[in-house]
């Protein structure tokens, strides 16, 4: 899964970064960044530490999450800064989820236009760029298929199928509203895919600096943003560039609990309504991604494509079952099988049975 650090420029998504991922990218103070960080962050889980002690597998594979660090939006009004902002917007639609980051710190080192942090104001324009962006989008292709149905186009019936979703979510962004709640049928869900709407992704809004989540921050903004964080990302890429021996002395005298990397990915996996699933051997105990609903079919397609495309059945056992007797033969008795409907649970241990 792809997420993205979305957030104006100086707001520290770069130190962010560097406190989440294991890569170290510089992060001067006062220089723009230009080029787009990618670090792929490993899921810890404790599930698979015992799963890899009880099987002793010769490959352990955990989860991740591919994370971006694109340049800041600019925030100025100068006549390049839209065009930039449109630029830059359009290539963070590949993403499938943002961190929205905002500056919750003050420094001398950035010549802000505002020296006070505000996160309320920043976030609500982040949102609304986001939203004009999608608007604007949305309007243009809109305005293309009517222009093919009444030029009764060949594509005349399928133009007519699209333009009818389009117009549907037209309205609720003209009134500020955001479109995760919109309810559209599996083919309509096909037509929309593809433009890859900022209003229908999940979000994760994270306050970068020393205090905490401002009381009401993020509510009544047109995307809804339960997962609200607040990580000091100085004092957290200190952390994660220190000795692994030294970080537990370092995180009990500044009071945390959880290193930034595992806080930020747990965040992610809560607002995107992400779960994982298990698949054990002595070859390999690898931990797989799949979304909260997702059926056995879809989880066989994230191991292989070969796997959905002859599935028979998924040999599923839970995780306790399976840890409490002590191997795969120990817990044959909890093991079920399942057909294509079933809807795998997080942490269930899955076979694929396949005909292919």
């Amino acid at each position: 899964m792809r997420i993205a650090l979305l957030g104006w420029a100086g707001s520290g998504k770069t130190t962010v970064f560097n406190a989440v991922a294991d890569s170290r990218v510089p992060s001067t103070p006062g220089v723009l960044q230009t080029e787009e960080h990618v670090q792929v962050v490993k899921v810890q889980d404790p599930r698979m530490v015992r799963l890899r002690d009880l099987f002793k597998p010769k490959k352990f594979t955990l989860a991740g999450l591919e994370l971006h660090d694109p340049p800041g939006l600019p925030a100025g009004t100068e006549p390049g800064d839209a065009e930039k902002r449109t630029r830059l917007l359009g290539a963070l639609r590949e993403s499938d989820g943002y961190v929205l980051v905002v500056r919750g710190f003050s420094t001398d080192s950035y010549a802000y236009p505002r020296p006070a942090p505000d996160p309320a104001a920043d976030v609500a324009r982040l949102v609304e760029e986001l939203m004009v962006s999608d608007l604007n989008l949305l309007q243009g292709r809109a305005e293309r298929l009517r222009e093919n149905i009444k030029k009764r186009a060949k594509s005349l019936e399928q133009d007519q199928r699209e333009l009818a979703v389009i117009e549907r979510m037209l309205p609720r962004l003209e009134a500020g509203k955001g479109l995760q709640d919109l309810e559209v049928s599996v083919e309509d869900e096909r037509k929309i895919r593809g433009f890859q709407l900022f209003s229908r992704k999940p979000y994760v809004l994270l306050v970068n600096g020393p205090a905490g989540v401002p009381a009401g921050l993020g509510d009544g903004l047109a995307f809804p943003m339960p997962t609200r964080i607040a990580l000091d990302g100085m004092l957290a890429a200190e952390l994660a560039a220190m000795d692994p021996a030294d970080r537990p002395a370092f995180m009990a005298e500044f009071g945390i609990d959880e290193p930034a990397s595992e806080r930020v990915v747990h965040a992610v996996y809560q607002a995107a309504g992400l779960r994982s699933f298990f698949t054990v051997g002595e070859d390999e105990v690898r931990a797989w991604t799949i979304r909260v609903g997702d059926d056995a079919v879809t989880a066989a397609s994230k191991i292989h494509s070969d796997l959905a495309k002859g599935f028979v059945r998924a040999e599923v056992t839970p995780y306790d079952a399976i840890v409490s007797a002590g191997g795969l033969k120990e817990s044959k008795a909890a093991m079920r099988l399942e057909g294509k409907d079933y809807v795998v649970g997080d942490g269930d241990i899955v076979h694929i049975r396949s005909s292919v």
